[in-house]
């Protein structure tokens, strides 16, 4: 399931997370980057230790490191499987109407 975690270092990241007792994997994990231009917020992204064996079969973090878990935007969740993910968008309600 793709989550945001919020690491005690300050660091966004978004991925597909499996929680397992004290631990959480991260699977093609991203740092999520956040910067204003022209008056609007533009999302980025950088890949986390994406030169590790362990980028797509899953990197383990000790909780004690992880400030949050959360559920992403679905527009953030969208833009990250764009480049990290399947590529599949999923739709929302306002795009259906349309």
């Amino acid at each position: 399931m793709i989550k945001l975690l919020t690491l005690k270092l300050g660091m966004n990241i978004i991925s597909d997370v499996e929680q397992q007792d004290s631990k959480v994997i991260i699977k093609k994990p991203a740092v999520v980057m956040s910067q204003q231009q022209s008056g609007q917020i533009a999302i980025g992204f950088s890949p986390f230790l994406e030169m590790s064996e362990e980028f797509e079969t899953g990197i383990t973090i000790d909780m004690t490191e992880v400030l949050t878990i959360t559920t992403p935007k679905l527009e953030l969740i969208n833009q990250y499987n764009r480049y990290f993910g399947s590529g599949i968008q999923i739709a929302t309600a306002e795009s259906l109407l349309k």
